[in-house]
């Protein structure tokens, strides 16, 4: 656990920060700067761990800049991301609407994966802000969002090949305005074969040996060490 841990401090993904950008709804400017306002701001550096499982949470917390990862790990030590949540989106949210008022335990790692700016919410100051309803619909927009990545991660586990998946992946990150040889687009991340097993859910020469044949099939091709993804995969070119 500790390994797999360090392994992500050394070696962060470098994110495309607008691919995880939360819900408009809950980048309102009145609505940031309220919470501002009934917040603690927390700073994080680079692959900064913000909670770990068993730690208390005391705050709900809004993600005023940057972004993070909340990720678990297996019996067997294997990473699996949850999701990332950029600019906009609240985690920890449902830590007060437990009837025994205890202090909630993280079940998961939130990590910074780049500078991050978080805007803490202690109790007092979250039961206000619930006063104001743009801030209940994007606290509850948020939530909703959130259920629906999962949703599709379990649909997508349950029904999918690891092919299909690893496709879909990297299709995500495609970045539309960056094309070589006039039919190869790069990804707007820098994926290790680290990060793709632990977004995926498998192990790191599981995915080297399915970069294999999806390089054979002619999904993508490797320059230099970067990904790049057929034109003719991609809906709409």
């Amino acid at each position: 656990l500790v390994g797999s841990e360090m392994c992500i401090r050394d070696s962060p993904i470098r994110t495309d920060e607008h691919l995880w950008i939360g819900p408009a709804r809950c980048n309102d400017g009145r609505l940031r700067d309220l919470i501002r306002k009934h917040s603690i701001v927390r700073k994080l550096k680079p692959n900064e761990i913000y909670l770990s499982p068993g730690d208390p949470i005391h705050y709900v917390a809004y993600v005023a800049e940057g972004v993070t990862s909340h990720y678990m790990f297996g019996a067997n030590g294997r990473e699996k991301v949850m999701y990332r949540l950029g600019r906009g989106w609240f985690f920890s949210e449902g830590i007060f609407y437990n009837d025994t008022h205890t202090v909630e335990l993280a079940t998961r790692y939130a990590i910074a994966e780049k500078e991050t700016t978080l805007y803490l919410m202690d109790y007092p100051n979250f039961l206000e802000l619930l006063k104001d309803l743009d801030f209940v619909q994007a606290v509850l927009c948020s939530t909703v969002e959130k259920c629906t990545i999962l949703r599709h991660e379990i649909e997508s586990v349950t029904f999918d090949s690891t092919s299909d998946r690893l496709k879909q992946l990297l299709l995500s990150c495609v970045n539309p305005n960056s094309v070589e040889d006039d039919h190869w687009y790069n990804l707007a991340i820098s994926w290790t074969h680290h990060d793709i097993a632990a977004v995926i859910g498998i192990n790191r020469v599981t995915v080297s040996r399915f970069i294999g044949e999806l390089k054979s099939e002619g999904f993508l091709r490797l320059v230099n060490g970067r990904v790049q993804i057929n034109k003719k995969y991609i809906r709409g070119s």
